[in-house]
C-alpha cells in the first residue's frame, strides 16, 4: 500500500547489509515506517554495474522500502563530482518521485554536497536531515588532510546547524547539537529478527575471543594494545584463541609492523579476513567475549562502536574500555567488563580477569546479553516520533 509521507535516505552505505553504514540506514528506516514514511534508499554500489538503475522494492530484515544506487568513484573527476554534486539526487526525485518527498536523510554527507542539498531543500520544501555518526580524522598526504579537514570543519561546525534535524549516534554529538532539533540514536537492531537468535553455548577449555573490524580508518581500534596485553599475561590465565575477522595477517603486519604480533601468542591468533555478515554473526554467537580496546580521542568520543551493539545482541559479552558513552549501558560482569587502558598492568589485571572467568559465569553474561533490549530500535520510537514531529512544527 502506498503511503502519503516519503523519505529519501542517501549516502555512503552499501545495501543491504554490505557495511555497518547499511545496517544503521535499514534499522533508522524501519522508525520511519512506524511512524507511515515510504522508504527510499540511493546507496553506493562499487562494481562496475550499478544494478538498480531505476528504483526496486525491496523486503529485507522485514523493512520493505525502495532502492537505486550510485556507482562509487573511482578516478578523481568521479571523485570531486560525488562530493561536490546532487544532479544525482535531484534528477531522481525529479524523475522517478514526482517531485514528491517530504524528507532526505543526508547520511555522513560531504561538505559541498550538503551544501548544496541545503539550498535545494529550502528551495523545494523538503526537510533535511543529516544522520552524523562520526567526527572524521583526516589521513592520507598533506593535501588530502587540509581537503579533509576543512570538510570535516565545516560540516560539522557550520552545516549541521543549518539543516532541519540531525541524528546523532552518540551524547556527545547530541551535546554538541543540543542547540538544534537532535535526536540521538546508536546503532540499532531488530531483536526480533531471526539472525540475533541465540545459538546453544556449548563450553570448552579454550576462552575464545573475537575482534570484528578493519584498519581503514586511522587507530580508531588498538589491537596491537590488545596483542601485547596476551603476550604479557600468557601465563597466568587459562587457555585462548583470538580470532580476527575483517584482516589479514599481512596486513595486520603492514599497518603495525613486522614485529608486531608477540613471538609467545602466534600459535593463539588467528586471522581470517573479510565474511559475509551473516558469517560474522555466526562466529561472535560461538565466542565467549568479542574484545576491542580505543583510543580516547574525538573520533572514538564522537561515535559509537556497532561491534558492541552487534555483539550484545548476538548474546556475547563485551570486553572493552570506557569510550563513547558506553559507560551509560555497560554494567560490569553482566554484558562484559570494562578493560583499564590507563597503564599495562591494570590493562593486564582486568584482562587477566575477564578470561578466568569460569564458563558458568560466561554463561549468565551471555544470557544476560541475550535478554538485553536497549539497542532495539522499537525502544526508541517515541522520542523519534517526537523528534519528526518538532521537525515538522
Amino acid at each position: 500500500m502506498k503511503k502519503d509521507k516519503s523519505v529519501l535516505y542517501v549516502g555512503g552505505f552499501n545495501l543491504p547489509d554490505k557495511n555497518a553504514a547499511a545496517q544503521r540506514v535499514i534499522n533508522n528506516g524501519k522508525l520511519f515506517s512506524k511512524l507511515g514514511y515510504e522508504i527510499f534508499y540511493i546507496d553506493v554500489e562499487k562494481t562496475d554495474e550499478c544494478h538498480n538503475k531505476l528504483f526496486k522494492a525491496e523486503i529485507f530484515e522485514g523493512l520493505e522500502y525502495k532502492s537505486k544506487s550510485q556507482k562509487y568513484p573511482n578516478s578523481k573527476q568521479e571523485w570531486f563530482n560525488f562530493i561536490t554534486s546532487i544532479k544525482f539526487i535531484k534528477e531522481t526525485i525529479r524523475t522517478e518521485l514526482n517531485n514528491n518527498v517530504d524528507i532526505i536523510v543526508a547520511y555522513n554527507y560531504p561538505a559541498v554536497s550538503l551544501w548544496k542539498l541545503i539550498k535545494y531543500c529550502k528551495y523545494n520544501n523538503i526537510k533535511l536531515i543529516t544522520d552524523v555518526t562520526e567526527w572524521y580524522f583526516p589521513e592520507g598526504n598533506l593535501f588530502f588532510k587540509i581537503i579533509k579537514g576543512f570538510d570535516s570543519y565545516v560540516r560539522m561546525h557550520y552545516l549541521h546547524r543549518q539543516v532541519d534535524g540531525v541524528i546523532a549516534i552518540s551524547q556527545y554529538l547530541q551535546d554538541f547539537y543540543k542547540k538544534e532539533c537532535v535526536v540521538r540514536l546508536p546503532p540499532l537492531v531488530d531483536k526480533k529478527n531471526k539472525k540475533w537468535e541465540t545459538v546453544d553455548f556449548k563450553p570448552t577449555k579454550l576462552c575464545e575471543l573475537i575482534y570484528v573490524g578493519s584498519l581503514s580508518h586511522g587507530q580508531k581500534d588498538r589491537l596491537d594494545f590488545i596483542l601485547l596485553a596476551l603476550a604479557r599475561i600468557k601465563n597466568r590465565v587459562r587457555d585462548f584463541k583470538f580470532t580476527m575477522i575483517g584482516l589479514t595477517q599481512s596486513e595486520y603486519i603492514e599497518y603495525f609492523g613486522l614485529d608486531s604480533i608477540p613471538e609467545n601468542i602466534k600459535e593463539n591468533i588467528f586471522f581470517e579476513g573479510r565474511k559475509s555478515h551473516g558469517e560474522v554473526i555466526s562466529k561472535i554467537k560461538k565466542s565467549d567475549y568479542t574484545i576491542f580496546l580505543r583510543s580516547n580521542n574525538l573520533l572514538n568520543s564522537a561515535g559509537f562502536p556497532t561491534k558492541f551493539v552487534e555483539s550484545i545482541a548476538c548474546g556475547t559479552p563485551v570486553l572493552t574500555n570506557d569510550s563513547s558513552n558506553i559507560c551509560e549501558y555497560f554494567s560490569i560482569g553482566e554484558i562484559g567488563y570494562l578493560l583499564s587502558i590507563c597503564s599495562d598492568e591494570k590493562l593486564d589485571e582486568s584482562l587477566a580477569n575477564a578470561i578466568n572467568q569460569d564458563k558458568g559465569k560466561i554463561l549468565e553474561m551471555k544470557n544476560t546479553c541475550s535478554d538485553f533490549d536497549k539497542f532495539h530500535y522499537e525502544a526508541y520510537e517515541t522520542e523519534f516520533r517526537f523528534f519528526i514531529d518538532k521537525l515538522h512544527n
